[in-house]
């Protein structure tokens, strides 16, 4: 049976950029599979989807339809409760699902996961010895789905990780969420049923409650099961039948519309917390919009397609006539509901000029309504998709095994069918020929419309802003109605500048040769220095790198203006040009070019075409000598700066990086600007930041597979004259030795988060840094287990060290949030945890083995090699790094790697911050 219900997924790579895993250098592609579907007597659905490409390899998942949605009023929470519950004792493995899988080798994480949102909990299955783990993985997942014990005894253990996953997701982000949600979705269930539950709901909800909930939810008709990978359609079927055939046929439980109430209204709501640096005004219109299968569903979303693409590129060529205290003005539109749908006009604006925007706001909804979309517009956004739409239909769709993964899962989760690219071009080619100007402009006449609409302010920090009355707002859009409005802008050609070109000519004066290396190095004239690897991995592009010692933080730079200026210009180009004539530019050109400006370096990165080499180049010699700032981007730039320090006025955040920074370094390393230095910045001061930074000497990477002569006339043209002068020196900003400790009343929420740093001097080598990195590996498995399994104080924990090829030094975090009662045992679990890894020759031989493994990956990897490069020179000033590849994996035995995990923590450089709730101060 193919899989061909419902037809909405077709236009997915034409209304969507599609998600993908990223691919293993080594992963072979194919094309898609015939993809079986089937199902049980009882009405659990399958889909097998068989891919041979990557022998072995097997993805599961099993998808329930029981969200926080299907919950009554005292199950708040309960479907995630479920969720973490079915893990633990079951029929036949009373000890734990999780324990049993843990014993054949599964690791939380890497192997099994699950997540629960409002309409599905999701089981996903990876097992580490592939499709032979497929019988095991079956097994557990009926056991967690019909034979789940859900004991009180178990929840309240269990309690403790939910309590810690839920207290790590309070802050900022999930207070805003909440707010917005209670103000797009009113009227709905949405706003009472959190996904976690509430605190109390966590803490109090009994077992019997769970039951309930899993008796009348996790039934097979409400399930389905995906199985991708090196599977045998007959065997996986008997598979799924032996495990579930025999469970009872259910009736699945029938979810309440979750659909919000419309009617003719309009609510005013503020957006604010003292975290959030957000400063805008927005126009909701919420509207039904229900679309069927088949192509008419499919042409729906087209014309939905091409009125958003239009329109965001019509609001975007209004934007020079914008206010100066209002920036750029989008559209955005969403489903908030099985059939409901929210679209928005948003305008971000400078603190206290709300009103300001919301004239703006209105004034581009009642020129749309007067005049729509140009027909000439909507002609050509059907003409671009038409062209998609051809290209699909002649180019086979080819994936990896993880990229299939990937999009097949996230169609299959929706319940949309999944469609190649060939597929999808026909029909889309078919439809778009149908879709007329008069039914684009209908369908965003109804949109602008629609009744019930909802004005939202959103106010930076914690200073007090009063949110406008009905009858202001009601004014300010009837005096927006009545006046003139001119038509919409018509598209201007971008016109592409010419690049300045430098009146100067310049040489190559040295060589130096390193064959068993593949490189070279040129002295230029002007003192920078070429280092060319001609290598095979380039195939048909340059991969261009600059890098000099120019950072922010170097002697005659202004740090903040320093950082502003390097991204101005990355986004403006040269003197006299705008960013969308450098976007158009790099476009004709094929051109990749980036800016990255740290603390002690400016580095500029790019892609070409070989062909195009004298394009990359020139580009480069024009931001370098005659660099420019467009007033647009420098506005837009300027406006989110004042909006974080508006933020910053009081914001506990703020005092709690501030009291971080204090206590790892002694000092900030600069001083950040004042609202007063923002309003008086003038472009040509940072221009100068700029041009003294461009004086220091660079060293250019060039990795391409060419001749000699075409990169030296390239060279010798383009980059041997740029003037040059002193390196910038910049003062290494380092964190000061000792154990220092400080605990902060500085929360808003009712959590504590502890963050541990130390460091340990070891000076930088190729074997080190692998040997720290895979002590770091097995170290971030042992604090996972000893802090959430074995003391069930935390749920998540962020655990990074790395052997710093900056500073030389082996630099260790970890950072978690727990239980304001349990902070200081927790830290102190997380410090003993160091010294009681257990590291033996097994371990050792599995993680070279893993190393062996990942570098035949990355020798076929340009990135890895040009990022080693790099390295190579910042350490020995030459490639000897590249030539000693073979020999790392010989650096990895369990001596080296004991002394690596004793090194992770230093017992004489520390630095501990807990930060707990402002009611600790109470």
């Amino acid at each position: 049976m193919m899989w061909l219900t419902p037809f909405r997924g077709v236009c997915a790579a034409l209304l969507a950029t599609s998600l993908s895993l990223s691919a293993h250098a080594a992963d072979a592609s194919s094309p898609l599979p015939e993809i079986h579907e089937g199902e049980l007597t009882n009405g659990l659905r399958y889909t097998l989807v068989p891919i041979k490409a990557d022998k072995g390899r097997v993805d599961i998942r099993l998808s329930v339809n029981a969200g926080s949605l299907d919950e009554t009023p005292d199950q708040s929470g309960v479907a995630h409760m479920v969720e973490h519950m079915v893990f633990r004792a079951s029929r036949s493995w009373p000890d734990g699902v999780a324990d049993a899988l843990a014993r054949q080798g599964w690791q939380r994480g890497l192997h099994y996961n699950a997540m629960t949102n409002y309409q599905r909990t999701l089981y996903m299955f990876s097992p580490p010895n592939g499709v032979k783990g497929l019988p095991l993985a079956l097994e557990a997942l009926n056991q967690m789905t019909r034979h789940a014990q859900l004991t009180q005894r178990d929840l309240d253990d269990e309690r403790k990780v939910i309590l810690e996953e839920w207290r790590g997701k309070l802050g900022v982000a999930e207070r805003m969420n909440q707010q917005r949600v209670a103000a797009i979705r009113d009227g709905s269930r949405y706003p009472d049923r959190p996904v976690i539950g509430t605190e109390a709901s966590i803490r109090t909800t009994p077992a019997s409650t769970l039951q309930a909930f899993y008796q009348q939810c996790y039934r097979p008709a409400a399930m389905r099961l995906m199985i991708i990978g090196d599977i045998d359609i007959k065997s996986a079927e008997a598979q799924i039948a032996r495990q579930f055939a025999s469970e009872p046929a259910l009736a699945a439980a029938v979810r309440a519309d979750d659909n919000p109430i419309l009617k003719p209204q309009r609510r005013i709501v503020r957006l604010q917390d003292s975290e959030s640096g957000s400063s805008q005004v927005s126009l909701v219109m919420r509207f039904r919009e229900a679309w069927g299968a088949g192509p008419a569903g499919f042409r729906d979303r087209l014309i939905n397609q091409i009125v958003t693409s239009v329109l965001s590129d019509q609001l975007l060529r209004q934007r020079d006539g914008l206010p100066a205290q209002v920036g750029n003005i989008v559209a955005r539109r969403s489903d908030i509901a099985s059939e409901t749908v929210a679209f928005a006009l948003f305008a971000d604006v400078n603190p206290g000029s709300h009103l300001d925007g919301l004239k703006v706001v209105f004034q581009e909804r009642d020129r749309l309504k007067r005049y729509g979309l140009r027909h000439e517009d909507i002609d050509a956004e059907r003409q671009r998709l038409l062209k998609v739409a051809q290209r699909m239909k002649t180019k086979p769709e080819m994936r990896t095994f993880s990229d299939w993964v990937q999009i097949l899962n996230a169609s299959w989760s929706n319940g949309n069918a999944y469609y190649d690219t060939q597929a999808r071009g026909a029909a889309a080619a078919d439809l778009l020929a149908t879709i007329t100007p008069e039914e684009v402009n209908a369908r965003l006449s109804a949109w602008l419309n629609a009744p019930d609409t909802l004005v939202q302010f959103s106010f930076p920090g914690k200073t007090h802003w009063t949110l406008p009355a009905a009858k202001t707002v009601d004014a300010l859009e009837a005096a927006v109605a009545t006046a003139p409005l001119a038509k919409p802008l018509a598209p201007q050609p971008v016109s592409v500048p010419t690049l300045p070109t430098l009146d100067a000519t310049g040489s190559r004066t040295g060589v130096k040769d390193f064959p068993q290396a593949e490189v070279m190095e040129w002295q230029l004239s002007n003192g920078d220095r070429v280092v060319w690897l001609k290598t095979p991995l380039a195939e048909k592009k340059v991969w261009f790198t600059a890098r000099s010692e120019a950072g922010y933080m170097g002697d005659g730079m202004v740090p903040w203006q320093a950082q502003l200026a390097s991204q101005l210009v990355d986004q403006s180009g040269p003197a006299g040009w705008h960013s969308e004539a450098l976007q158009q530019w790099k476009k004709q050109n094929g051109v990749s070019l980036s800016v990255d400006q740290q603390a002690q370096t400016l580095t500029v990165s790019g892609q070409v075409s070989l062909d195009k080499l004298d394009a990359l180049f020139h580009l480069y010699q024009a931001l370098q000598t005659r660099p420019g700032i467009d007033g647009e981007t420098m506005k837009s730039s300027l406006m989110q700066l004042a909006r974080r320090l508006a933020v910053q006025q009081g914001s506990s955040s703020a005092r709690r990086e501030d009291e971080i920074t204090r206590l790892r370094f002694g000092k900030p390393a600069f001083a950040q600007p004042t609202p007063a230095q923002l309003n008086t910045l003038a472009p040509e001061t940072l221009l100068n930041q700029w041009r003294t930074a461009t004086r220091a000497p660079v060293t250019y990477f060039v990795l391409a597979d060419m001749p000699a002569d075409t990169l030296e006339a390239a060279v010798t043209r383009w980059l041997s004259a740029i003037p040059r002068g002193d390196a910038l020196h910049a003062a290494p900003y380092l964190a000061r030795p000792g154990l220092h400790e400080q605990t902060s009343a500085v929360n808003i929420e009712p959590k504590a988060d502890v963050r541990l740093w130390s460091f340990t001097d070891a000076g930088w080598t190729p074997a080190r840094a692998v040997q720290v990195s895979i002590a770091r590996n097995l170290m971030n498995q042992h604090l996972k287990g000893v802090l959430r399994d074995d003391a069930r104080g935390i749920y998540n924990m962020r655990f990074t060290s790395e052997l710093n090829d900056n500073t030389g030094r082996i630099e260790t975090e970890v950072r978690f949030t727990t239980s304001p009662a349990r902070a200081r045992e927790m830290a102190r679990r997380a410090t003993q945890a160091f010294q009681g890894l257990k590291i033996d020759k097994r371990t050792v031989d599995a993680q070279r083995a893993q190393f062996i493994k990942a570098e035949k990956n990355r020798a076929q990897d340009i990135y890895t090699l040009q990022r080693r490069l790099l390295l190579s020179y910042a350490h020995f000033d030459n490639p000897s790094y590249l030539t000693q590849l073979d020999t790392l994996a010989d650096a990895i035995t369990v001596a080296t790697i004991r002394d690596a995990a004793a090194h992770l923590l230093s017992a004489q450089n520390q630095a501990l911050y807990i930060a707990l709730p402002q009611e600790a101060v109470k």
